[in-house]
C-alpha cells in the first residue's frame, strides 16, 4: 500500500458533545466487578446482614472481602493473573516482525492536551507510542493509524489519537504517515472505526500495537472486523524480584495490576457474549 504524497493528516471525529449513558453504565458495572468494587459490595451486604441480625452471614462477607482484597493486592497473585494474559505472546524484537500495510496504535498511554495541560503527557502505558514509532522507523509499514477518541466528549480535551499524533511527530514520524481515528471510546470501537479507514485506504494487514495484557481481547476484536492482525505487543514487565515473604504482602501497585488483568478477562467475556471478539 502506498501513501499519497499529498496526504497530511486524516481525521474523523464523530464527537457530538453528547453524554453517553450506555458507556457510563458499562464503566460503572465494570468497576463493580473489579477487586475494590467486589470488596465494597461485600461490605455493604455485610452491613445489611448486621441490620437483619444475620451475624454469621455478615462475618462471612467481611472475611471474604478481606481475603479477596489481600490476595489481589499481593505481587504473587498479581503476577500470576497478569502473566496468564501477557505470556500468550512471545517476546519479539522488531526485526523479527513481518511487514504490514499499517501499524495500528491503540490509545491509552497518553494524557491529552486539556485546560490543565498544554502538551500531551505520558502515562505508564506510553511505551505503545514508542513502539509504533520504532516499527515505523524499522520500515515495517509506511503508515501508522492512531486510534482513540475523546471518551467523555469533553470540549476542552484533545483526543487520545491526536495526542499520539503529536508525540509520534516528536519521535520523527512525518505527519504524512499518520492517520488519526479519533471517534472510538472502547476497544470494540477502535476496531470498527479502524476497519472503516482500512477499507478506504486499502489496508488489509496490520501490526497491532498495545500492551501484552490487552492483546488477547484487542487481537480477537480486530480479527472479528475482518482485518489480518499481526500482534506487536509490549510491556512484559514482571516487576521486582523479591523473596516470597514480601511477595505475599499487599502492595497498591499489585492491586492495580490485578484489577487491569481481571478487567481484561471480564471484557473478553462480555465481548464474546456480544459477538465482538
Amino acid at each position: 500500500m502506498r501513501v499519497p504524497r499529498f496526504f497530511v493528516c486524516h481525521r474523523r471525529s464523530h464527537a457530538t458533545g453528547e453524554f453517553s449513558i450506555p458507556l457510563l453504565l458499562d464503566k460503572i458495572l465494570t468497576l463493580l466487578f473489579l477487586p475494590l468494587g467486589i470488596v465494597l459490595s461485600a461490605g455493604l451486604l455485610a452491613l445489611a446482614a448486621f441490620a437483619f441480625n444475620r451475624r454469621r452471614t455478615a462475618a462471612g462477607l467481611l472475611a471474604f472481602a478481606f481475603v479477596w482484597l489481600w490476595l489481589c493486592s499481593t505481587p504473587l497473585v498479581s503476577k500470576a493473573i497478569v502473566g496468564s494474559l501477557r505470556d500468550q505472546y512471545p517476546l519479539q524484537r522488531v526485526e523479527g516482525l513481518p511487514a504490514a500495510d499499517a501499524i495500528v496504535l491503540l490509545a491509552g498511554g497518553t494524557q491529552p492536551i486539556s485546560k490543565y495541560r498544554v502538551y500531551p503527557g505520558l502515562e505508564t502505558t506510553s511505551e505503545r507510542v514508542w513502539h509504533a514509532a520504532r516499527l515505523y522507523h524499522a520500515g515495517k509499514s509506511p503508515l501508522i493509524v492512531a486510534s482513540g477518541g475523546n471518551v467523555w466528549n469533553r470540549p476542552d480535551m484533545q483526543s487520545g489519537a491526536d495526542a499520539m499524533r503529536t508525540l509520534l511527530e516528536a519521535l520523527g514520524v512525518p505527519n504524512t504517515a499518520i492517520l488519526v481515528e479519533e471517534s472510538s471510546r472502547t476497544t470494540h470501537e477502535n476496531a470498527v472505526f479502524t476497519a472503516k479507514l482500512a477499507a478506504e485506504w486499502g489496508i488489509k494487514r496490520v501490526l497491532l500495537v498495545t500492551d501484552a495484557w490487552h492483546m488477547p481481547r484487542a487481537e480477537a476484536t480486530f480479527r472479528r472486523v475482518g482485518l489480518e492482525v499481526v500482534p506487536a505487543p509490549l510491556d512484559y514487565t514482571r516487576g521486582r524480584v523479591m523473596p516470597w515473604t514480601l511477595a505475599i504482602l499487599p502492595h497498591v501497585s499489585s492491586l492495580k495490576s490485578s484489577s487491569l488483568a481481571l478487567k481484561e478477562y471480564l471484557g473478553f467475556l462480555v465481548y464474546r457474549l456480544r459477538g465482538w471478539a
